[in-house]
């Protein structure tokens, strides 16, 4: 690892942001032991940040504290099926929220997740793609108008950032999922929430097999 990170005012987030995808990916394996002064010396900065960045992963369940830093524990295959469990929860909640705010709810989140997600599905740019692809999923959560349920959201999406950039990275044209989000987006608006849970159950059910499916790849790869 050799990177430099220079944003002091998010450094601990920027490097967390790191080593969660080099997690996910296997590129840094279960049972590698991160010690501060070392991931500090390979990232050119300080051991406050690292020790932030670390606190996260552990807040995550990604690492483990050991005598000396933490060891990594990875993603697994029950992993992905509680984060997606919690997630089809959730966001079911968020979805039937929103619907029974009617005309008093905003779309705006969801809106600017499509156009960004327009932009960088054809050739796809998946890096991009997950990003915006997130902010519509944050805007169902603005959109339920639950303040505690949109937290709720934003702990846990930063380690689906990681997921969807891994199986986004797959997929040589993004754009049905594009239409999948537009289809979820129209069923809220029009205040079918019938329509509404069953596409969000599909598109969440979707998304899991593929992140399973990619697992076992980079498992395979590794082994």
């Amino acid at each position: 690892m050799s990177d430099s990170l220079v944003r002091a005012d998010s450094l601990g987030e920027r490097l967390a942001r790191t080593l969660r995808d080099r997690i996910v990916r296997g590129e840094i394996p279960p049972g590698t032991h991160l010690v501060e002064d070392s991931v500090a010396e390979s990232f050119d900065v300080s051991r406050g940040p690292v020790r932030d960045a670390l606190k996260l992963l552990r807040l995550e369940n990604l690492v483990e504290p050991q005598r000396r830093g933490v060891h990594v524990v990875g993603l697994s295959a029950a992993d992905v099926r509680e984060l997606y469990a919690i997630r089809q929860a959730i966001e079911t909640l968020a979805v039937t929220s929103a619907i029974g705010l009617g005309e008093q709810r905003s779309e705006a989140g969801m809106l600017r997740g499509l156009r960004g997600m327009s932009e960088t599905a054809t050739p796809p740019r998946a890096a991009e793609f997950a990003e915006h692809d997130l902010r519509f999923h944050r805007g169902i959560y603005e959109a339920s108008g639950n303040r505690r349920l949109l937290t709720i959201w934003l702990q846990i999406e930063p380690l689906f950032a990681s997921m969807l950039a891994v199986t986004n990275s797959e997929d040589e044209d993004l754009g049905p999922v594009c239409t999948a989000h537009e289809q979820l987006r129209s069923s809220i608006a029009d205040g079918d929430a019938g329509r509404a849970t069953s596409l969000l159950t599909a598109h969440l059910a979707g998304s899991e097999e593929r992140m399973l499916a990619a697992l076992q790849r980079i498992w395979a790869a590794t082994s």
